[in-house]
């Protein structure tokens, strides 16, 4: 059982106390009600309660038997207050009223308590309405801020775990890249150490032999020259035979953070190029394709006949394969099975070519129909199939479908890549497309086509939007980017002809302009690009606006390409 603390506040010993005094507000024990607080005279009105009684009456009930016959002034303190005033809102004593209230509006107290306990009663109904209200309220919000207080630190916790990871991510990415960039400078750094040693000992050598020559000039003694000559070495230090030149390596950022893959980018040393030899042809080259049995084959702009070719003499010499029926050739690409796949102009239709000999048959490879198709390439696994919608070029309508086909080698469609993350078109005009080393799809995609100008759009493997190349100012202040076609090399550097600015731009895996080929390597209207099964690089040129009005085929020995 509990033990009561509650004592009589009249005697102050015993500990059961059983009323309570509403006036005297005083906590009372039998013996004190009966022997001390009814013989006190000015007690007999107050209003004594049980205290199970008292505790079950509300604030209102118990206030209604005050004693308003003994409400002392507040300001003299000898006095009983007597009345009240309703323009001052206070309680008078005999004194105040005759100082200052005489004129007035006054009231009986009782009056007015009864009238302001009738209002704090109906004000108490209120809030007893009112409070469950903000209590459930209060009770909600505490609910609310505990879940969501759980909600915060889960997330927060989270958070912290994923910089932690992110952390972990970026210090090994940083690790691996100076990793890299240590592998091409130490074994750099000692070869021109080496170089640097060995030179500076032959300049040291050669130093002190010509201070001997002038020390015994100076001497004006015959027989120092007989003996200077006999003690120096005539012989010259031997010439490295190939002096080390300076080569630019360069950081190629990237340029969004996929999926924390690569936050950083790549290590790149800059190619050295040289223009090995250059052929005239016949016509503007279209499309270049070499093949793994040295089967070489081409297209001319305007032309509607496959060709084999070869390169002799300074010429481009062509041989017919097979003519194409009443249309110009759009793209082509080598196929796992080294046969041909190539689009015509307004077709929906996949040509191949299984042979380059005259007799030579095209067979359709499939059809993409209602779609038109455009560019293609392809890879090991699959086919990319560049399309259109068969309406107007532009402009592009609501309903106009721009995109690339996915294909496997049993014509099964496979993937559909029309539409970003965000429901934006990825492309305007789908029309040259390769892949790199990182399966990355590569696209030429034109924006106007009155003038060709284009963009160059980079997506992942599986679709999704890596970037975008729309030129560059240090090559493209006077000319738009007028790209025509794109390869890859295997250290995934993407190369991109720009017929109008004489340029062929090299791209890093991440979207930035590493260096180019241009005017100054002897580049003019450059059309198409391909990689020859010798590792070189070819560039079919127009000889539109050139000097000399002839078209050339280019090879071009790339360092580290």
């Amino acid at each position: 059982m509990a033990q009561n603390l509650m004592v009589c506040q009249f005697c102050e010993t015993s500990n059961e106390p059983k009323y309570k005094c509403v006036n005297c507000d005083l906590i009372l024990c039998e013996g004190c009600k009966i022997k001390i607080h009814t013989k006190i005279k000015k007690n007999e009105v107050h209003q004594v309660l049980d205290l199970k009684e008292f505790s079950n009456l509300g604030a209102s009930e118990t206030i209604r038997h005050l004693d308003l016959k003994d409400i002392q002034c507040s300001i003299h303190n000898a006095e009983q207050c007597i009345i009240y005033c309703e323009d001052c809102k206070v309680l008078l004593c005999a004194v105040c009223l005759l100082e200052s209230h005489r004129n007035h509006n006054l009231t009986k107290i009782a009056e007015v308590y009864h009238r302001k306990v009738k209002e704090l009663k109906e004000f108490e109904d209120k809030i007893h309405q009112e409070l469950p209200f903000y209590t459930d309220l209060e009770k909600e919000l505490k609910q609310i801020k505990s879940v969501e207080n759980d909600q915060y630190d889960e997330i927060k916790k989270r958070i912290l775990k994923k910089e932690s990871e992110l952390k972990e991510i970026i210090t090994k990415q940083k690790e691996n890249i100076i990793t890299e960039l240590d592998k091409l400078w130490k074994p750099r750094e000692e070869e021109i150490s080496t170089q640097l040693k060995e030179t500076a000992e032959k300049s040291d050598a050669l130093t002190r032999n010509k201070a001997k020559i002038e020390e015994t000039f100076q001497s004006h003694n015959a027989l120092a020259v007989f003996t200077a000559s006999s003690k120096l070495n005539n012989d010259l230090p031997t010439r490295p035979v190939n002096t080390i030149s300076e080569q630019k390596t360069v950081f190629s950022e990237t340029k969004v953070i996929d999926d924390n893959k690569e936050a950083f980018g790549s290590i790149l040393t800059i190619p050295e190029f040289k223009v090995t030899e250059t052929f005239t042809s016949e016509g503007n080259i279209w499309k270049i394709e070499t093949f793994a049995d040295n089967s070489n084959i081409l297209c001319l702009s305007g032309e509607l006949t496959i060709k084999s070719f070869k390169l002799k003499n300074s010429k481009c010499e062509t041989k017919s394969v097979v003519r194409v029926d009443k249309v110009n050739i759009i793209d082509m690409t080598k196929a796992k099975d080294n046969t041909l796949l190539f689009t015509v102009l307004t077709s929906s239709e996949i040509k191949c070519l299984p042979t380059f000999t005259p007799d030579s048959k095209i067979e359709t490879f499939t059809s993409i129909s209602p779609l038109i198709a455009r560019g293609i390439h392809a890879t090991n696994k699959n086919i990319l199939i560049g399309f259109k919608d068969n309406g107007n070029m532009f402009p592009l309508q609501e309903d106009s479908r721009r995109g690339i086909l996915v294909y496997d080698y049993n014509c099964r469609h496979m993937r559909t890549y029309e539409y970003d993350t965000n429901n934006q078109r990825l492309f305007t005009l789908p029309a040259v497309m390769t892949t790199n080393i990182n399966e990355d799809i590569c696209v030429i995609d034109y924006t106007n086509i009155t003038t060709w100008e284009g963009r160059v759009v980079v997506l992942e493997k599986y679709g999704n939007l890596k970037w975008t190349y729309n030129g560059h100012p240090s090559i493209n202040s006077k000319n738009h980017f007028i790209p025509f076609d794109l390869v890859t090399t295997s250290k995934g550097l993407i190369l991109v002809s720009d017929r109008d600015s004489n340029a062929v731009h090299m791209l890093s895996m991440e979207g930035c302009l590493v260096t180019s080929l241009n005017e100054s390597h002897g580049i003019n209207r450059p059309l198409c690009l391909n990689i020859n099964q010798d590792g070189q690089l070819q560039i079919g040129c127009s000889s539109f606006q050139t000097k000399d009005g002839l078209s050339k085929l280019h090879t071009v020995d790339i360092s580290l390409l």
